[in-house]
């Protein structure tokens, strides 16, 4: 599978190639002084270095939507958005004010409105309500939104009702493009169908991707070997990971129990963080087959493997912060700013959001492998991030494909490196080596039909339970099968029934 980077580098050595073959048709016949080998060689220089930084934003310029000069009168583009993520659809407010984010967004719409002679309007939801509204309109036929930006876990109920365009039915979209992360491409397209996804539109993709933070000064006291390293030589594992977390508890308070104001080794909450093991272990819980049908595969033997080695680090590992004193999910958060705990599960935007301020140095990296035979690492976004989906009851697809892959293309270029290098890397990532592993981390976001069709009638919130009971895998999955089958049988049913 090809990285992000390698499918930029692509697009933009093939416009260099272009680019140079025109040059050659327009000289005369002995090439100006220009050989054949010369051509060659600065194509192949040039594309190198393209190749090395490819997202730089000269780069990134060069890259087209391919959607045609299109003048569509001043009609509105309407985005109905979840209020908590307003800046995956419109700024904050509109102007440009000095902040970054609220900025860069400000100037994506206003190019793409200019562009095609558009007014982009934002309608504002709340995320638990938005599917009742939007399934209201579409049933009563009304045409109300170009573009739908709901909560993940919630919009497959709309999907699941037939209330969504097909995304290979809405002219100008190409899913080969950079700025749709081609993980989730693969994993959202069955049967040549696909009705919610994502792209760099939604930053609430970015913004909420599951990572790792260490504690750089714990690390250094503990005589700790280079974490960034154990992630580039692939020995980041749960069991390489736990084994260093062991070590580190102390009785910081010396009243005798564990307790918040203790030092840990690694500290989790054990309600939605843990929906991401199964997703970085690359452990399947359920299969879909060519032929629409669906097949349970969770009872396996990395899947039970994986059980048994976070039911450890959890419950039984003596440098983990305890469930016992979660009284709030935030404890271990808190004791991670206070300079207590050297590992941390947590989102990619904490770093922006909370951690700013705190006074030692910490690093990123993304969630551990299952073991270091795997292949690479992976991880999910919080289930609330926004989906992106066109409502079926929206009649001018022409605008909604136009402007929506317009919107993509230039978040891209634009708005994704004002956020992501200086929002995150410059502001919260602390050194150079974390800003590599914010890159392994985007590369590595999975949404596959699973996870963005789960509406809690899946496993991918299940994990949870697994890992502070003690029923075995087995037992657990005969109990739940029947009711997970049957909600990803509906689920296919979307994707191979010819109504839809």
């Amino acid at each position: 599978m090809q990285s992000r980077t390698k499918r930029t580098a692509l697009f933009l050595s093939l416009l260099l190639l272009a680019a140079v073959t025109a040059s050659c048709a327009d000289g005369s016949e002995d090439g100006g002084g220009v050989t054949d080998s010369t051509i060659t060689t600065a194509a192949v220089a040039e594309t190198e270095a393209v190749t090395a930084a490819p997202d730089s934003l000269e780069a990134r310029k060069q890259v087209s939507d391919d959607v045609p000069e299109l003048d569509f009168e001043g009609k509105e583009y309407r985005i109905f958005y979840q209020k908590r993520y307003t800046t995956d659809a419109i700024p904050e407010t509109d102007e440009e004010t000095g902040d970054v984010l609220n900025d860069a967004v400000y100037r994506r719409n206003k190019t793409v409105e200019e562009r095609f002679n558009v007014s982009i309007v934002g309608i504002e939801g709340e995320e638990d309500a938005m599917v009742k509204t939007l399934m209201s309109a579409v049933a009563a036929g009304e045409d109300a939104y170009e573009l739908f930006m709901g909560h993940s876990m919630y919009s497959g109920k709309a999907a699941l009702s037939g209330y969504f365009y097909n995304w290979y039915d809405i002219p100008y979209m190409d899913f080969t493009k950079p700025w749709f992360p081609e993980v989730a491409v693969e994993g959202l397209n069955i049967n040549d169908r696909m009705y919610m996804t994502v792209s760099d539109m939604c930053l609430s993709f970015v913004s909420n991707a599951y990572c790792m933070y260490f504690n750089k000064k714990l690390a250094a006291d503990y005589d700790i070997e280079d974490i960034y390293g154990m992630v580039s030589d692939g020995t980041w594992t749960i069991d390489n990971m736990a084994s260093i977390a062991k070590g580190l508890y102390k009785d910081l308070n010396g009243n005798g129990t564990k307790d918040a104001d203790d030092q840990y080794g690694f500290g989790s909450t054990t309600s939605n963080h843990t929906a991401t093991w199964t997703f970085a272990c690359d452990v399947d819980t359920v299969e879909f087959g060519d032929d629409g049908t669906v097949t349970s595969v969770f009872n396996s033997e990395r899947a039970t493997n994986m059980i048994a080695m976070l039911r450890d680090l959890y419950n039984e590992n003596e440098g983990s912060f305890p469930a016992s004193v979660k009284v709030e999910n935030s404890n271990f958060r808190q004791s991670f700013m206070n300079g207590n705990t050297l590992f941390i599960t947590e989102v990619v935007g904490q770093s922006e959001w909370n951690f700013r301020d705190v006074e030692f140095d910490y690093g990123i990296v993304p969630f551990p492998k299952y073991d270091e035979a795997q292949e690479a690492y992976y991880t999910i976004p919080g289930g609330s991030v926004s989906c992106m989906a066109v409502p079926a009851s929206t009649t001018d697809i022409e605008i909604a494909g136009a402007v929506t892959a317009a919107l993509c293309r230039e978040s891209w270029v634009s708005v994704l490196p004002d956020y992501y290098d200086i929002v995150l890397k410059v502001k919260g990532a602390r050194d150079e080596t974390s800003i590599e592993m914010l890159d392994i981390i985007m590369d590595g976001r999975k949404v596959d039909a699973t996870f963005l069709y789960d509406a809690w009638s899946g496993y991918t919130y299940t994990i949870e339970g697994l890992i502070t009971g003690n029923k075995e895998l087995a037992s657990f999955v005969a109990s739940k099968d029947k009711s997970v089958i049957k909600h990803y049988e509906k689920v296919i049913e979307l994707f191979y029934s010819e109504e839809n």
